[in-house]
C-alpha cells in the first residue's frame, strides 16, 4: 500500500500553523511536557493549531500494548529485567538496530497515515519511541514537514536523538554535544524546561500548606512514584516515619490504584501519611514540600527544580533512572540515595539546606529565562533533514535482501541442523541395515589414507575382510590393486565440512568414483557428525546415497551395548596403531560369538534376498546384484543376483558400492 503525500505547505491556504504532538501514555513525564509545549504554543503571539495525540497508539495495535504495558509490568514486578533491556540496548549496537527495526516496521505504515490525516506544517515528538519511527518517516520522505523531538533526560540519548529529526529541544546544557554527536551540526538547541508556568510562580510554603490543609509547623516531605507509582514508594514513608522532624508525609501514588489502596491500609494509623492518587496541584505541593524523594526522575525533576525544591531520588535504580539520576547527582542536581540510610541522611541534610523564608523563588529562574522558549524553536524549525532519495533507499533493501538470502542460503547449506528435513524431502535414506538372509554384517573401518596399507595387510593375515574408508581422499592405483588383491575395498566418503568447503562435495565424490571405477549410483560414507544440506544436495545430484551405520564406534572403545542384528552397517573408527587394530580384531571375534560374520559392504549388499535400508524395515533403493564377474569389477550398476563370494577369492571382490 503506498501512502498519499500532501501537497506541499506553500500551495495550502494560508492559516494557523499546524503543529502536530505526538506523546505516549509510558509515566506522566511524557504527557506532561506535551501538555506543557501546547500551552506555550497556544499563547504564542503566532496563530497556531495545536493537536496532541497518543503517538504509541497513532503506531497501531500492535506497539502500543507492547512497550506501554510491557514497560508498566516491568517496573512494577520485574523491574531487574527492565535493567537487563536497557543495557542492552545501550551497550549492543545490534540489539538497538533489532529494537528500531521492529518498531518501524510495526508503526511505520499507521504512523504515516495519521500524520498525512492531519496535514501538520511541524510534528514534535516527546517521546523516544516514537521519536525513532518519525524520524525513519522524515528520512524517507514520508513526512515532508519538518520534526522536533524533545529530550527531558540527561542520558539515554542514543534513542531520543536520531538522525531523521531537524531540532531537538533539551533541557540540560549538557546535552548539547551529545546530541549533535548522534544527530549532526545544528541539530539541538537548549530550551526552557517544558513545565507548566505554574512551577515558575513565586509561592509562600506556609500558604500553600495552609490551602491543602497540611500543619504548617515541621518538615514536610513528598514522596513520589511518577504516574505509575512505581518503586519502593511504602518502604521510603516507613523510614520517614521514624524521622520526628517530619510532621506531614504527602504520598503521591500516582494512576497506581492498587498502590494507593494498599498506603491507605498500611498507614491508616499514622496520621502524619497523607495519600494522593493523581493529582493536579503538584505545584502547590512542591511549593509546601521540604523536599521531594522521587523514583523515576525526568519532568517531576524538572518542576521540583523549578519550583526550588530539593529533590532526593530513591526506590527505583534500574534501566534509565538508575543512569539518568547518577547523572544529575554528578551534577549536584539531585542527591541519589542507593538505601535507606542514604535516604534518611540525604534528606535530613535537604532539611538542613532548606531556608525558613516566607517565599519560596524558583530555583535558577534567571537561568531559566534566558534559555529559548520551547514555542519558539518549534515554530521557527528549520528544515533540516534532506530525506534520502530514493533509489537509494531501494538499492539499500534489495542489497539487504541479497544479503540476507546468501546468508541464510550459506548457514542452511553448511549446517545440519535440517538436513533431516531435507532428507526427506529429497527421498534420501542414508543406510543403516541391509536386510538380508545372510548372517553377516557390513563392516566399514575409517582409517588414515596412510595407514590404509599395513592395516589391510595386517587384517588380511587374521582373516578379516572389510570395505576402507580414508577420509575422502581419492585412493592410488595401487592402493586398489593391493585391496583388491587381499579381498578389501574402498568405499567413497565425505569429509566433514566447514563453511564452505561442502561445495566441493560432487568434485570430490567425482574423483573418487573415477578413481574406483564406480558408475553413476554409488554408497558413500558420511562424516561422523552427519551430512550438511549442501552435501546431501550436491551428492543426490550425482545419485550417491549415504551410508551412516547403525552404529559407529571406536575399535580402542568398549563393545557395543546394542545387539548386532544380520544385515547391520558398523563403522569403526581406527587410528592405524597396533592397539586399534586389536580392537577391531576383538569387534570381530565379539560378533562371531554372536554368529555373525563380518564382510565389506559389497559383499552384504549383493548377497541374497536383500533391500537397504535406513531404519531396518523401510525400503530404499536396494543394491543391485552382480550380474557378472567384469560388472563387478568396473562398477557396472548389477542387474541380477549372484551368490556370494568367498573374500579369498582372487579376483572376486570389487573397488566401491554401486547401487
Amino acid at each position: 500500500m503506498r501512502l498519499h503525500r500532501r501537497k506541499s505547505t506553500s500551495r495550502r491556504a494560508p492559516g494557523p500553523r499546524r503543529v502536530l504532538i505526538l506523546s505516549a501514555d509510558v509515566g506522566e513525564g511524557h504527557a506532561a511536557a506535551a501538555r506543557a509545549l501546547a500551552a506555550q504554543l497556544k499563547a504564542a503571539p503566532q496563530p497556531t493549531d495545536v493537536t496532541v495525540i497518543d503517538g504509541l497508539a497513532a503506531m497501531g495495535r500492535v506497539l502500543k500494548p507492547v512497550v506501554e504495558d510491557g514497560y508498566r509490568v516491568q517496573l512494577r514486578f520485574i523491574p531487574w529485567t527492565y535493567t537487563i533491556i536497557y543495557g542492552l540496548l545501550h551497550h549492543v549496537p545490534p540489539v538497538r538496530a533489532l529494537a528500531t527495526r521492529l518498531l518501524c516496521l510495526f508503526g511505520s505504515r499507521p504512523l504515516a497515515r495519521t500524520i498525512a490525516e492531519h496535514e501538520p506544517d511541524v510534528v514534535v515528538s516527546t517521546y523516544p519511541a516514537v521519536t525513532v519511527v518519525l524520524a525513519r518517516l522524515r528520512r524517507t520522505g514520508e513526512v515532508e514537514c519538518p520534526t522536533v523531538a524533545t529530550i527531558t533526560d540527561l542520558t539515554g540519548l542514543f534513542f531520543w536523538a536520531q538522525p531523521g529529526i531537524d531540532m531537538h529541544m533539551v533541557m540540560y546544557g549538557e546535552s548539547l554535544s551529545p546530541v549533535e554527536r548522534i544527530a549532526g551540526r545544528d541539530s539541538v538547541r537548549l530550551v526552557q524546561p517544558l513545565i507548566s508556568d505554574e512551577f515558575l510562580k513565586v509561592r509562600c510554603p506556609l500558604q500553600a500548606r495552609r490551602a491543602l490543609g497540611l500543619p504548617e509547623e515541621g518538615r514536610m516531605v513528598v514522596v513520589s512514584g511518577g504516574g505509575w507509582g512505581v518503586g519502593d514508594v511504602e518502604g521510603a514513608v516507613r523510614e520517614f516515619i521514624c524521622v520526628p522532624e517530619a510532621s506531614s508525609i504527602v504520598v503521591l501514588a500516582g494512576r497506581n490504584e492498587p498502590l494507593a489502596a494498599k498506603l491507605r491500609c498500611s498507614f491508616a494509623r499514622e496520621p502524619r501519611v497523607h495519600v494522593y492518587e493523581f493529582t493536579e496541584k503538584m505545584p502547590e505541593l512542591l511549593a509546601a514540600a521540604d523536599v521531594l524523594v522521587h523514583s523515576t526522575g525526568g519532568v517531576t525533576c524538572l518542576e521540583a527544580m523549578a519550583a526550588g525544591t530539593p529533590v532526593v531520588s530513591y526506590g527505583l535504580p534500574v534501566g534509565h533512572a538508575r543512569v539518568n539520576t547518577r547523572a544529575m547527582a554528578a551534577l549536584d542536581l539531585v542527591r541519589l540515595a542507593n538505601d535507606t540510610t542514604e535516604l534518611r541522611e540525604h534528606v535530613r541534610a535537604s532539611f538542613a539546606g532548606t531556608a525558613d523564608a516566607p517565599l519560596r523563588p524558583a530555583a535558577g529562574e534567571g537561568a531559566i529565562a534566558k534559555n529559548a522558549a520551547a514555542a519558539d524553536v518549534v515554530l521557527q524549525v528549520p528544515r533540516r533533514v534532506r530525506p534520502i532519495p530514493r533509489w537509494r533507499l531501494r538499492t539499500v533493501a534489495l542489497a539487504t535482501q541479497l544479503v540476507l538470502l546468501l546468508g541464510v542460503g550459506s548457514w542452511m547449506m553448511s549446517t545440519d541442523e535440517v538436513t533431516a528435513l531435507a532428507s526427506k524431502i529429497l527421498h534420501v535414506h542414508p543406510l543403516a541395515t541391509v536386510k538380508t538372509s545372510q548372517p553377516d554384517v557390513g563392516l566399514i573401518v575409517h582409517v588414515p589414507s596412510r595407514d590404509v596399507s599395513q592395516v589391510a595387510s595386517e587384517l588380511a593375515r587374521a582373516g578379516i575382510h572389510v570395505s576402507f574408508a580414508d577420509n575422502g581422499g581419492a585412493p592410488s592405483p595401487r592402493l586398489i590393486a593391493k585391496l583388491r588383491a587381499l579381498g578389501d575395498e574402498v568405499v567413497p566418503e565425505v569429509p566433514g565440512s566447514s563453511a564452505f568447503r561442502w561445495v566441493r562435495t560432487r568434485g570430490l565424490l567425482h574423483a573418487q568414483a573415477r578413481a574406483l571405477g564406480l558408475h553413476h549410483r554409488f554408497y558413500y560414507l558420511q562424516p561422523r557428525g552427519g551430512l550438511t544440506v549442501g552435501q546431501l544436495v550436491l551428492a543426490r545430484t550425482d545419485g550417491a546415497t549415504p551410508v551412516c551405520g547403525a552404529e559407529r564406534l571406536s575399535a580402542a572403545g568398549p563393545l557395543p551395548q546394542r545387539p548386532a542384528r544380520a544385515g547391520d552397517v558398523l563403522v569403526v573408527e581406527l587410528d592405524g596403531s597396533p592397539a586399534s587394530v586389536g580392537g577391531l580384531e576383538r569387534i570381530v571375534s565379539w560378533l562371531g560369538g554372536k554368529g555373525l560374520g563380518a564382510e565389506p559392504l559389497a559383499w552384504l549388499t549383493r548377497s541374497p534376498s536383500i533391500s537397504a535400508t535406513s531404519s531396518g524395515d523401510r525400503a530404499s533403493s536396494a543394491a543391485p546384484a552382480i550380474s557378472s564377474a567384469s560388472e563387478a569389477d568396473s562398477g557396472t550398476p548389477a542387474k541380477g543376483v549372484s551368490a556370494k563370494l568367498s573374500p579369498n577369492s582372487s579376483g572376486a571382490t570389487t573397488i566401491g558400492i554401486t547401487v
